[in-house]
């Protein structure tokens, strides 16, 4: 199968199933006004907040702020790419899929990727039988000295590879493989002609995907040999860069509110004995960033709990990082040093370790504090190294209130004032070239403008763009009229960006204009929960035309607010060193007195009386 569907067979499908209806076999809903509500099934709560509109063929909660059309839905509740949620609903409502997305390639690839995982399948259930027969009960006793009993054993689906050179290959073959496979799978080698069982005399760990789909497995040795671990190779069902062992039973807890990173098999494995079943390891690998966004379907809130030693602490932080990116927010449980999850469950308990969960650090506070334990901060030339690399790192710190409280700490643990820090942040943020988060200059001059009517204007035109593109997103002819009276006129809040460029994509091809619609196009889950929210609110006008004036009447004077901010900072810099005669002072000086008669406003920003 190809991973393209025609567009007309999307709408065709979502069109077909009625959202309510979709819903409805996944939860209760009740009707209240002209939309339906009911408990969501994305968080715990007592109280429905979860509301589908049947107009706009859209769901959204009020709760956890979860949106999106029926494809997302679906998604959402069964763990599905877009392509596989559109099939399903297809399925559902009869439609046959078009004959176009079918080539004689892409049916035979999946066909031999089909026969890759019902050997690995069948592999795994005989690993399984091998450690519950005599002659396993050695790898079995193992195990339940590790406090691994039989429960953990069948939700793991843990096996043996029998300590012989062709065991497993001459039960696949007689089971129908050919080893032309088995080599494929990595589960067999050839040496000198010969050809012989991968894995011998190991404990198996059974890989198993997202989609509940056997991939590979991992072998820990009984003995003295090496290497420890042995995993499967990559193959054209595994990747170990994209799969995490134990997400397939991560992923189906209700809600999936987090995940806790781990190094490896025997962490997740311990962290279900306890009682906590959202533990997650990447396959002896560095965290990427495909593990990172498969993470990120499912739960923005990732818990790293990596060993405490030094190793540890540079995958926490290569980890944290790819995180962040992916729009994950990060924490990371701290280890007493030498420790790690496995050590603390069984010597201090679950109560410990969800002490340590609940004292889990920030990202930055986890650099602050590393970076602080190099440095003697009684030592001048240390204090001075240690805030110049600090503050590289609150750079990094993009909301204004949670920055201000970490220059209060660099000021408690250096003394250098914070206004010198506040300062020296933008310093380092303007040679890095990083855009934004500067703050408003206020200067003791006639040219400034008051910053809370800065702020103003500003939310008056985010509130101005959302209007538009709520009114762009119903109707194919009100799309076009806006974009025409817009012009040469941006949008500046990034969601209503993206917004706008979908709808002009769409209409470039020709594709009917709506909200559901509209949705198909913004894959991440947080943006699509943010849009649904949007597109749902209601709004109130008596003339659409009007209305569409007054909003990018109220754009025109932002931008020009914008820029007459712009030019009173200039000229206040000239001010002060008495640039007053230059030419582009008097250039300056007579565009913002323009702007002043545009906006009616006098040189010391106040409305003037008409």
């Amino acid at each position: 199968m190809s991973n393209y569907l025609p567009e007309d067979f999307i709408e065709e499908v979502r069109v077909a199933n009625e959202i309510t209806d979709v819903i409805s076999e996944y939860l209760t809903l009740r009707p209240k006004g002209k939309n339906y509500f009911g408990l969501c099934p994305f968080h715990n709560e007592k109280t429905p907040s979860f509301s589908v509109d049947p107009e706009k063929q859209l769901y959204h909660c009020f709760g956890c702020g979860a949106g999106g059309n029926v494809f997302t839905f679906i998604m959402e509740q069964e763990r599905l790419d877009f392509i596989d949620s559109v099939k399903l609903l297809a399925q559902r409502k009869g439609i046959p899929l078009p004959d176009s997305i079918e080539s004689p390639q892409d049916e035979e690839a999946k066909k031999h990727k089909d026969k890759l995982y019902m050997l690995n399948r069948e592999t795994a259930l005989y690993y399984h039988e091998n450690l519950l027969a005599p002659h396993g009960r050695h790898a079995l006793e193992y195990l339940k000295s590790r406090g691994i009993d039989q429960r953990i054993i069948k939700t793991f689906g843990i096996g043996y590879a029998p300590k012989s050179w062709d065991s497993t290959k001459n039960y696949l073959i007689g089971k129908g493989f050919d080893t032309q496979l088995l080599t494929e799978a990595g589960l067999i080698l050839e040496k000198n002609q010969r050809e012989y069982d991968r894995f011998r005399d190991r404990i198996m760990f059974p890989i198993i995907d997202h989609r509940d789909r056997v991939v590979g497995f991992g072998g820990r040795v009984l003995g003295d040999s090496s290497p420890k671990y042995l995993n499967s190779p990559e193959s054209s069902i595994f990747n170990k860069g994209s799969v995490l062992f134990g997400l397939n039973l991560a992923r189906k807890r209700r809600p999936v509110d987090s995940f806790i990173i781990v190094e490896g098999y025997m962490d997740v494995i311990t962290l279900h004995r306890f009682g906590i079943d959202n533990g997650v390891a990447s396959l002896g690998t560095a965290l990427t960033m495909e593990q990172a966004r498969l993470m990120r379907r499912y739960t923005q809130n990732i818990y790293t709990a990596y060993d405490g030693d030094t190793a540890g602490q540079r995958a926490t932080l290569r980890g944290l990082d790819i995180l962040k990116s992916v729009g994950c927010n990060a924490r990371v449980i701290v280890f007493p040093k030498g420790m790690d999850p496995d050590d603390v469950l069984v010597n201090h308990g679950v109560e410990y370790f969800n002490k340590l969960l609940h004292d889990a650090m920030s990202i930055t506070d986890f650099k602050l504090d590393r970076l602080q334990a190099q440095y003697d901060l009684d030592d001048q030339e240390d204090k001075v190294e240690f805030t110049t690399r600090a503050v590289r790192i609150l750079t990094d710190v993009e909301n204004l209130l949670e920055r201000d409280i970490y220059i209060q700490r660099l000021n408690n643990l250096t003394g250098f004032r914070p206004e010198l820090l506040y300062r020296y942040v933008e310093q380092v943020e303007n040679r890095g070239g990083r855009a934004g988060l500067k703050k408003n200059k206020i200067g003791n001059n006639r040219h400034t403008t008051p910053i809370r009517k800065a702020r103003i204007h500003v939310a008056a035109n985010i509130k101005a763009e959302m209007h538009l593109i709520r009114l762009m997103a119903l109707d194919d002819g009100i799309a076009k009229r806006i974009i025409d009276r817009l012009g040469d006129l941006q949008f500046e809040d990034p969601i209503h960006v993206k917004v706008a460029d979908i709808i002009k994509e769409l209409l470039s091809r020709d594709v009917e204009i709506n909200p559901a619609q509209v949705l198909n196009y913004v894959q991440d889950d947080q943006l699509r929960g943010k849009i649904t929210e949007i597109f749902g609110m209601e709004m109130e006008y008596d003339n659409v035309d009007r209305y569409i004036d007054d909003c990018i009447g109220e754009l025109r004077r932002s931008q020009l607010e914008k820029r007459r901010n712009h030019l009173m900072e200039q000229i206040s810099r000239m001010d002060e060193v008495q640039e007053h005669n230059s030419e582009e002072y008097k250039v300056l000086v007579e565009e913002l007195s323009a702007i002043n008669r545009m906006t009616k406003l006098d040189p010391f920003g106040k409305e003037e009386v008409m």
